[in-house]
C-alpha cells in the first residue's frame, strides 16, 4: 500500500495543532485524509473505511481517545489506531495497548513528533501488508472445527477474531468486502475446508474417504423408483460421520462412468438440485438426527453435461442410524461401509 493510498482519520480538537498535523501529513505524501474534532464526530465518520486512525486522548472527555478505540472494536473495523496525546501517562499507555492500539505517541516527545508519527504509520502498513493479521490466523486455527461446521467449503473474512462475511468464492467475498467499504489490509481471508471440483474427484478410485453411487433412489435394474436405495446412501453418510469424514458422489458408477441425476430428478416433485438437497438433508434428520446436518454439505456440478451431487461429510460424534433392522452403527473399512455389532461397537467407541 503506497502512502498516497493510505486512508487516514485524524481526531484532534485543537485547531492549531490539527492544521499543523495536516500540513506535515500532506508534506509526507498522504492524500486520503479526513478529520474530526471530537469523539462523537469521529464515530459518525467511521462509516467510511480508514486504514489508520490517529486520535487525541483528551478532548471533550478525558478518555475520548479510548472512546474512539472502543467504537472501532465494537464495529469490528479493520483500522489501526494510534494515540497521539499531550497528556501521556503510564496508566493511559498501558490501557491503550491493552485495547489494541498500534502505537502511543506523546506530543511532547523529544525530536519531531510528526516524523515519529509518519514512521509509525509506515511500520503499521508494512507489517500488515507483509504478515496480515496473525491474531486472526491463530483464532481461525484454534476454532477451525466450529468454523468447518458453519462455513465448510466457503471463503470467510475475519476482522478482530470475528467472521464478518462469507461467500462460496473468493471473488464473491472480495466483492462483498468492497461493498461494505472495508479496508483489506487488516482483513484475513481464508477458505474453510478443501472442496475439490467433482470433475476431479470422479477420476479417483473409491477409498476410505470417497465413494460413488450411481443413483439416489432410482433402481437401474428394475427401471423404477426404489426408496430403499436411500438407505445405501444413508449408511455411507453415517460411516463417514463415524470415521474420518469423506465425500459421497451420487450420479457416478463404481467405475467412474457418469450416470447423472436425471432419473432421480424425474421421480421427485419438481425435481431439481434444490429439491434433491432438501431430500438428502431430511433423510439425515429423520434417520440419524438433526444435529448431524451441520456436518454435511451438499453441492452439485455438471460433469459431461450431467448433474452430479457430492455429499461432503465431516467427522462427528458417534452417529447411529435407523436402518431396516433397527438402530445401526456404521464405520468405513477400506472403501466400504460396514456395520458393527454390539461387542465391536463397544471396542470401537
Amino acid at each position: 500500500m503506497q502512502i498516497e493510498n493510505v486512508h487516514l482519520l485524524i481526531v484532534e480538537d485543537n485547531p492549531r495543532y490539527l492544521n499543523e498535523l495536516l500540513d506535515w501529513l500532506d508534506d509526507f505524501g498522504y492524500r486520503q485524509i479526513l478529520s474530526a474534532t471530537s469523539a462523537k464526530e469521529a464515530k459518525e465518520k467511521l462509516s467510511d473505511p480508514f486504514d489508520v486512525i490517529i486520535a487525541d486522548m483528551r478532548m471533550e472527555n478525558d478518555d475520548s481517545g479510548f472512546a474512539v478505540m472502543d467504537e472501532v472494536k465494537a464495529r469490528n473495523l479493520s483500522s489501526v489506531v494510534i494515540i497521539l496525546t499531550a497528556n501521556d501517562t503510564v496508566k493511559d499507555c498501558r490501557t491503550a495497548f491493552k485495547k489494541g492500539a498500534w502505537d502511543y505517541i506523546s506530543k511532547s516527545m523529544r525530536g519531531n513528533v510528526f516524523e515519529a508519527l509518519h514512521e509509525s504509520i509506515k511500520e503499521a502498513i508494512t507489517y500488515f501488508n507483509r504478515w496480515g493479521n496473525v491474531h486472526n490466523e491463530q483464532w481461525i486455527d484454534e476454532n477451525l472445527a466450529s468454523l468447518e461446521r458453519e462455513y465448510f467449503g466457503q471463503y470467510i473474512a475475519v476482522i478482530n477474531k470475528t467472521v464478518i462475511e462469507s461467500a462460496d468464492t473468493e471473488a464473491a467475498l472480495q466483492q462483498r468486502i468492497e461493498e461494505r467499504k472495508l479496508r483489506r489490509f487488516l482483513t484475513t481471508i481464508r477458505k474453510i475446508g478443501d472442496l475439490r471440483p467433482i470433475s476431479e474427484l470422479v477420476k479417483f478410485p473409491e477409498s476410505s474417504r470417497l465413494e460413488f453411487k450411481s443413483t439416489y433412489q432410482w433402481d437401474v435394474r428394475q427401471n423404477c423408483k426404489n426408496k430403499d436405495l436411500k438407505f445405501s446412501v444413508l449408511k455411507t453418510i453415517a460411516a463417514f460421520l463415524n470415521s474420518e469424514g469423506g465425500t459421497l458422489i451420487i450420479g457416478v458408477e463404481d467405475d467412474g462412468n457418469i450416470f447423472g441425476l436425471e432419473k432421480d430428478f424425474s421421480v421427485m416433485s419438481k425435481g431439481n438440485p434444490d429439491r434433491f438437497e432438501r431430500d438428502v438433508m431430511q433423510l439425515i434428520k429423520e434417520n440419524i438426527g438433526a444435529k448431524f446436518t451441520q456436518f454435511v454439505t451438499v453441492r452439485f456440478e455438471r460433469v459431461e453435461g450431467k448433474d452430479i451431487c457430492a455429499v461432503e461429510v465431516r467427522k462427528s460424534a458417534p452417529a447411529f442410524m435407523k436402518g431396516k433392522n433397527g438402530i445401526e452403527f456404521y464405520i468405513r473399512s477400506g472403501n466400504a461401509s460396514e456395520p458393527l455389532d454390539v461387542k465391536n461397537l463397544n471396542d470401537y467407541l
